[in-house]
């Protein structure tokens, strides 16, 4: 069992990247693969607007009392460390989107300039006034640098600046598998198994991806639960093979009074049989969060900091000879991150009215987000799985959830 060094207010990050973060930073690194470089992404739609000179003056105030926002990669493989010293966050600020949040169609403009991940900026921010005096604020950074929830503390903390409260910072010194390593466990139920994908085999010959938008209504008791166990009965009409569905936890549930915009998330793999329900995939997970399986880390996963970035996005991610014949890694994920106030996302001159995680693509992978009394969820799909009406039949069964 590893120590860590105890919780204190940064101004600076200076450290090996883990594991987890390299496979992270190698996505999108070969110019053979499919895969574009791996980002969080969170849109924001409010009423109202501010000025380029408000948000910038927030995003100064944020990058000042929180380093990851500044984090660069210098070093190769093993010696490949973070140095907050890099390019800090930029402020976009477009004259008009007319994109309607609803799926990848006129999104492209997020992902038009780039995040270098050597010099920075590795976080954007991006502010355009949409239809009818609603404002789009969308942030986006490498997921080698944040993960869900750290982007989460990331708004928090540009909205308490906008709002002129005090700041929080962060004030962990230490990675996401220094945590898990701290814990000493080294044995887990959650492990990969044979497994389907969730709208049956690949078909046809369109590479990239495609993702839609799910309003699922109020939010409700066992939500995950109840989507997990849809995603499985779609699955199952497929194949008799176990679903497998994967879900991220927020590491920092383990250290109380950590502040990061960095990742601190491990993945649980639920496994689901034909015709187990609802509370068979409650029983596991929670079984699986109470005997701490998340803290789990074999120090062997280690050894991928020995190959290049490159050799690493070729060996694991999709290619022109792979990407219609790809074993599935996991039937889907679902990323839960939670219900929020809007009055945390909001402040004089913008009012949050939803909010939406973009899914992750590469894979089945869908990001549950809910705002007061509204929940939304958004599904990404590989072009090979989404043909055939396949889609529009999964959308209609995940979109029966909210009647249940």
């Amino acid at each position: 069992m590893d120590r860590l060094p105890p919780l204190s207010p940064l101004t600076s990050i200076s450290r090996p990247l883990s594991a987890p973060e390299y496979y992270h930073a190698s996505v999108g690194t070969s110019r053979h693969t499919l895969e574009p470089p791996r980002q969080v992404i969170f849109v924001l739609r409010g009423e109202g607007s501010l000025s380029a000179q408000q948000w910038q003056s927030a995003l100064d105030q944020v990058v000042a009392v929180n380093p990851g926002a500044r984090l660069r990669m210098i070093g190769k493989r093993s010696r490949a460390r973070w140095q907050s010293d890099g390019e800090p966050p930029r402020l976009r600020v477009l004259e008009r989107c007319d994109w309607d949040t609803l799926s990848e169609r006129g999104a492209e403009f997020i992902e038009a300039t780039p995040l270098p991940l050597e010099t920075g900026p590795t976080v954007e921010l991006i502010v355009a006034p949409g239809n009818g005096g609603t404002s789009l604020v969308i942030l986006r950074a490498l997921h080698a640098v944040v993960d869900g929830s750290g982007m989460l503390h990331f708004l928090r903390e540009m909205f308490r600046a906008l709002r002129g409260e005090p700041l929080l910072g962060s004030n962990a010194s230490f990675s996401d598998v220094d945590l898990m390593l701290s814990a000493g466990i080294t044995h887990s139920t959650s492990r990969h198994i044979k497994t389907m994908w969730l709208t049956g085999a690949p078909e046809g010959d369109e590479m990239g991806d495609e993702f839609r938008r799910i309003h699922l209504g109020p939010p409700r008791k066992d939500l995950l639960a109840k989507v997990a166990t849809a995603m499985a009965e779609f699955a199952h009409q497929y194949s008799e093979l176990p679903a497998l569905i994967a879900i991220p936890v927020d590491l920092r549930r383990h250290c109380p009074g950590l502040l990061s915009t960095t990742n601190f998330a491990n993945m649980l793999l639920v496994r689901l049989e034909k015709g187990e329900g609802t509370q068979v995939f409650k029983h596991r997970l929670q079984e699986m969060l109470e005997q701490r399986k998340d803290m789990a880390y074999p120090r062997v996963l280690n050894a991928i900091k020995l190959l290049p970035l490159p050799w690493l996005d070729l060996l694991l991610s999709r290619t022109h000879r792979n990407y219609r014949k790809r074993k599935p890694v996991e039937t889907a994920v679902i990323s839960n991150v939670g219900r929020h106030e809007s009055a945390t996302l909001s402040c004089p001159g913008f009012k949050l009215h939803d909010m939406v995680l973009l899914p992750l693509r590469g894979s089945a992978f869908a990001t549950l987000t809910g705002v007061d009394n509204r929940v939304d969820m958004t599904i990404n799909l590989p072009r090979v799985l989404a043909g055939n009406g396949r889609f529009d039949a999964l959308v209609a069964h995940l979109a029966s959830i909210a009647g249940a």
